[in-house]
């Protein structure tokens, strides 16, 4: 299905849509562009009323987070629109009235692990690895994931994570609950879509209405709210471009807490 898309490619297969993030040159890293290429993706599968479930994988890497280096020359000014703009496509997922399978290969780190925990069912390949890395760079996550990280594998697990900034791989990620279960790489796919296709054969309406009951349990709102302003706080420290720098000249950053 040709979409005019410059990063996001969609395919369909009868009830399902297969929404498959590609921007090899960069792990497939968030900018600008692709969050609006998405958003609309997502929008026009929203209204597609033969599509019931709809499936977000990536080509080689699921997502290694937001792009850095577009980050490194966005003004503080203009920080918390960006953060805004990421959180209305990552919230558009969680809220679709359709499920949402994340098929996850390669690495989903930072914005990419708050994209995959944004989908209802995370499916991933042996291969894949896992973590919010951004104290590395002197910032907190900031599509959401101080809040729905820890609504699913639990406060400590969550502090652990985002505390350390560690790498998880498939294996742990399913042992504290980031995903509901790990495939071969080759077979990911197939477990993806036959899971999808389970869910397409039960009543639409009911399935929606279970998903928009179970995520109004989670009251998540003011803590996203917060952790917008926070971030573009983050953003304004001397520690930012610090992190920043140093992560794109390979080198350890030297924090000082200002």
């Amino acid at each position: 299905m040709d979409t005019g898309n410059e990063h996001i490619t969609v395919e369909k297969k009868k009830e399902i849509g297969i929404i498959t993030i590609n921007r090899l040159e960069a792990r497939n890293a968030l900018n600008r562009k692709m969050l609006h290429e998405l958003g609309d993706t997502l929008t026009c599968l929203e209204n597609d009323l033969q599509i019931r479930v709809v499936i977000i994988t990536g080509n080689k890497d699921f997502c290694a987070g937001a792009d850095i280096k577009e980050m490194n020359e966005i003004k503080p000014e203009e920080i918390e629109s960006f953060c805004r703009w990421g959180h209305k496509v990552i919230n558009q997922i969680e809220n679709m009235g359709k499920p949402v399978i994340a098929a996850i290969t390669g690495f989903a780190l930072g914005g990419g692990c708050e994209l995959a925990i944004a989908c209802d069912i995370r499916i991933a390949g042996k291969a894949a690895k896992f973590g919010q890395p951004e104290v590395n760079l002197g910032l907190i996550p900031g599509f959401g994931g101080t809040q729905r990280l820890s609504r699913l594998v639990g406060i400590a697990r969550a502090k652990e994570m985002i505390l350390t900034g560690k790498i998880i791989d498939a294996k742990e990620a399913e042992s504290i609950g980031l995903v509901n279960r790990v495939v071969k790489d080759e077979e990911l796919m197939i477990a993806a879509e036959e899971m999808a296709q389970v869910i397409a054969q039960k009543a639409p309406i009911a399935v929606k209405m279970a998903k928009t009951l179970i995520n109004e349990n989670q009251e998540i709102e003011r803590g996203l709210e917060k952790e917008i302003n926070l971030f573009a706080q983050c953003f304004a420290t001397r520690d930012r471009p610090e992190g920043i720098n140093a992560f794109l000249e390979k080198r350890k950053p030297e924090f000082k807490g200002i």
